[in-house]
């Protein structure tokens, strides 16, 4: 459960932009199915999914990759990045106060029934910050702290005596690279207490776009017929009616190349896929005469397509109470299916949890989501973004949000200017 994201000096962010999943207490709409008890006494009810608006260029995606940096960083850093290559940030580069400081991130989350507060600050050249605090039965426990002093050019660690591994502690710190993360570090050198942490990042935490989701991971799931059977009754409740859904799977090896492609480009792929597999779907409707009959997934419509690629990965972040970071939700799909996942995600049952950008208003008039579900992002006059929530404004019942938005009442809409196309 993600309670709440922070990024701050990161692309086109320059001061602190929070992102609270917290339900406010004010409102009651929508209570039951929209937002969720947590189990913890000292966490309030959080919210299911949230959208944020803005035009283009305002920062929408910027959000959404501050936190796959930080997932990709924790998960990877330690394993993966070589000594003395680049972390991937970019500071705000608008401002000579940022340019050369570090990009600072903070994730709060619920993972095994305890609170995390996970930090971290960095450069391209090293994390210059990095702390972890742990709230078990709401009393805050800092583990570890690590800082980097640019006097001495040497790290200062920090631990607090709820921090496991005694003298396993200094090993952990000396193989801790200045690009890489200690959390990460530690749990390649199997620190057991650090892995809910790592596995909320993991296991919990995901993040795409629709227009780049291929249609591999629904297909493959398919394969399970009872898994199968969500997938047709998630399509079919989209008035895409269907009777079932075939999959075939073959081998890279078996693929076909036209002749005019050269045999040495032919036999390399070949060896980078060999015993890899892939899928073909089939949709399968019923004829007027009660018989079967089957139409290949490419010859639907680019919607249809859009649904299916994205239906097994919907139906795994309800199942499994995953957090969900999706960029342009409406990309690849009818704003009524963009609604009706909505509508499906808060009618569930499950504590799942859905980030997503769009650009399409019309849920806001919905009534599908709580004001305090809207959020905003624009640019200053400083070029930077600005994120808030739509709860920051008094709404009254009944008012007609997508029309006020529309209309700039609340901002974060663009500004277009007239363009002569005589030069005058």
């Amino acid at each position: 459960m993600l309670v709440q994201f922070s990024v701050e000096n990161y692309r086109s962010v320059k001061d602190v932009c929070e992102l609270s999943m917290v339900a406010s207490r004010y409102y009651k709409e929508n209570e039951e199915e929209n937002t969720f008890e947590t189990g913890i006494q000292d966490c309030p009810r959080l919210l299911k999914s949230v959208v944020v608006y803005g035009p283009n260029g305002a920062g929408k995606s910027t959000l959404l990759e501050a936190m796959k940096f930080v997932e990709t960083f924790v998960l990877n850093s330690a394993q993966k990045s070589q000594a003395g290559e680049e972390i991937n940030v970019t500071p705000f580069r608008l401002s000579k106060d940022t340019r050369n400081k570090s990009s600072n991130f903070e994730t709060i989350f619920i993972e095994g029934n305890v609170r995390y507060e996970y930090g971290l600050c960095a450069t391209k050249e090293r994390v210059t910050e990095e702390w972890l605090i742990a709230f078990p039965n709401g009393v805050p426990q800092k583990w570890f702290h690590r800082v980097y002093d640019p006097e001495t050019a040497e790290y200062a660690y920090k631990y607090s005596k709820h921090f496991e591994g005694g003298r396993m502690r200094g090993g952990w710190q000396k193989q801790t690279r200045q690009n890489a993360s200690y959390l990460s570090t530690a749990i390649q050198l199997n620190n057991e207490q650090l892995a809910p942490v790592y596995n909320w990042f993991f296991r919990r935490l995901a993040t795409l776009r629709p227009d780049g989701l291929s249609s591999e991971f629904t297909a493959e799931s398919c394969l399970d017929n009872e898994f199968k059977k969500s997938v047709i009754n998630f399509i079919s409740s989209a008035d895409i009616p269907l009777s079932n859904i075939e999959v075939e799977t073959f081998k890279y090896m078996d693929m076909k190349f036209p002749d005019h492609i050269p045999t040495a480009f032919k036999e390399e792929i070949t060896k980078t896929l060999k015993d890899k597999e892939y899928h073909e779907v089939s949709f399968v409707r019923t004829d007027d005469a009660g018989e079967a009959v089957r139409f290949k997934l490419a010859e639907e419509s680019q919607g249809t397509q859009g649904l299916f690629n994205f239906a097994g990965p919907w139906i795994d972040v309800i199942t499994n109470n995953l957090v969900l970071f999706v960029d342009e939700l409406d990309s690849s799909l009818h704003p009524l299916i963009v609604h009706h996942l909505v509508d499906i995600l808060h009618k569930s049952g499950s504590k799942a949890q859905i980030i997503f950008t769009t650009h399409d208003t019309t849920i806001l008039s919905q009534k599908i989501l709580r004001r305090d579900q809207v959020w905003l992002i624009k640019k200053n006059k400083y070029h930077a973004s600005e994120l808030y929530p739509l709860s920051d404004y008094k709404i009254r019942d009944g008012e007609a949000i997508e029309k006020g938005y529309l209309s700039g009442r609340y901002g974060a809409v663009p500004f277009i200017r007239d363009m002569n196309f005589d030069g005058i």
